[in-house]
């Protein structure tokens, strides 16, 4: 990693750890970009009881409720993610996410028919909303809003153009694994499934502006009665993917769009979503189940294997 280190700061927020590191002499910048993402984070979070989020959830099925202007504009562009993704990430996923979220916590598997209840809770075209009002309102009692899959992604392009402000030009924004390269290109390592934290099986250069967003289906994963529970929810099924995947890291322009198709990217396996994520200008890198490699076109020269894993170089090994 090239540039020396001036100024770091950790702190929690959005449930995660985050961690801004600049290459330059930027303390206020850096006091700022913490009171920026703990200010989203009081939006944003559905964890926080009165953000803007939050409140919505409780108001399902009940009435509008007026937000903020960031706070639509969030909203109607995760609209167009779970639009354009075909529900495979969407917005109202919180039944779904909640359920499978207290199954790993407790380790009891969820009622079918709570299972079947969540499910028929989720579907981002029952999110109401006035643009003249500025309202937003969920049409059934019991829904929920989850901004997981987009909230962070967000925080990151903030942080970015709020160091841009500052004219801090040269730092790398890490919002709980939500990564943007603000300075010259620097080598980023791509995590080895199962392995701990940190032991890598790839690597490569992260372009000046560029972002990674990575999605692993065996983080906080467990066996429950014999059955992978994890944190990736099909929503078509009402249970946690089976697409194949393990892993999968997008590169592309905005941290907030990665976030959202990591996530959908999880769910539809790679070979639904390559040509998705070419038509979106995004470079991916998937991992499978049974330990292959695909890459877009993009990174087939740029990416460097470590010894471990096969690697299936070429696109069309995966989509003909």
């Amino acid at each position: 990693m090239t540039g020396t280190l001036q100024n770091q700061k950790t702190f929690f927020a959005m449930g995660t750890v985050n961690t801004i590191t600049v290459f330059e002499e930027a303390d206020e910048a850096l006091a700022a970009a913490k009171d920026r993402v703990k200010n989203l984070e009081s939006k944003l979070s559905a964890a926080s009881p009165d953000s803007e989020i939050s409140v919505i959830n409780k108001n399902a099925g009940v009435s509008p409720v007026t937000v903020s202007p960031e706070t639509f504009r969030l909203i109607k562009r995760a609209l167009t993610y779970s639009e354009l993704t075909d529900g495979r990430f969407d917005l109202s996923a919180g039944p779904l996410t909640g359920l499978w979220n207290r199954a790993l916590e407790d380790g009891i598997l969820p009622e079918f028919d709570e299972v079947i209840k969540a499910k028929n809770l989720v579907d981002y075209r029952d999110i109401i909303l006035d643009n003249e009002k500025r309202t937003v309102m969920l049409k059934n009692k019991g829904q929920m809003l989850d901004t997981g899959a987009v909230a962070k992604g967000y925080a990151a392009d903030e942080v970015r153009k709020l160091l841009e402000s500052y004219n801090v030009h040269d730092a790398m924004i890490n919002i709980g694994g939500v990564i943007i390269n603000t300075g010259t290109s620097r080598e980023i390592g791509i995590q080895k499934p199962f392995a701990p934290e940190g032991h890598y099986f790839a690597s490569l250069d992260l372009p000046e502006g560029k972002a990674v967003v990575s999605s692993r289906n065996y983080d906080h994963a467990r066996m429950i009665d014999d059955h992978l529970v994890h944190r990736i929810t099909d929503l078509r099924t009402g249970l946690p993917s089976k697409s194949g995947v393990v892993s999968v890291t997008l590169i592309g322009e905005s941290a907030e769009e990665l976030d959202a198709y990591a996530t959908a990217s999880m769910i539809n396996g790679a070979e639904q979503s390559i040509k998705i994520l070419e038509s979106r200008n995004i470079d991916a890198v998937f991992i499978t189940d049974e330990r292959k490699v695909y890459v877009t076109e993009n990174l087939e020269d740029e990416i460097k294997i470590k010894k471990g894993l096969p690697l299936l170089r070429r696109r069309y090994h995966l989509c003909r």
